[in-house]
C-alpha cells in the first residue's frame, strides 16, 4: 500500500520528554510518541502538558506520529 495517506488527529500533551519529543494522548485514550520536524521544532520548545497538538500518524505504525502544529488556546475553546 505505498503512498497511504497519514491520519491527522488532535491530541493532548501528557509529558514533554525533550525539545523535539512528547508523549501525546488522543481522545480515545491511546497514547503515542510525537516528534517534531525541523520546521515545527521551535513550536515545541515551550510546550507544556495539557496543550493540544495536531499529529500526522502513519497507517503502518500507530504508536508514533509527527507533530504538525500546536493549537492556540483560542482554537481549543471553539
Amino acid at each position: 500500500m505505498p503512498g497511504a495517506e497519514p491520519i491527522r488527529v488532535d491530541g493532548r500533551i501528557v509529558e514533554v520528554l525533550s525539545h523535539r519529543l512528547v508523549r501525546v494522548e488522543l481522545d480515545n485514550g491511546h497514547q503515542l510518541m510525537g516528534h517534531s520536524t525541523r520546521a515545527t521544532s521551535e513550536s515545541l520548545v515551550n510546550a507544556k502538558p495539557g496543550e493540544i497538538v495536531v499529529l500526522e500518524v502513519s497507517t503502518f505504525d500507530l504508536s508514533k506520529g509527527r507533530v504538525m502544529e500546536r493549537k492556540k488556546q483560542n482554537d481549543k475553546e471553539q
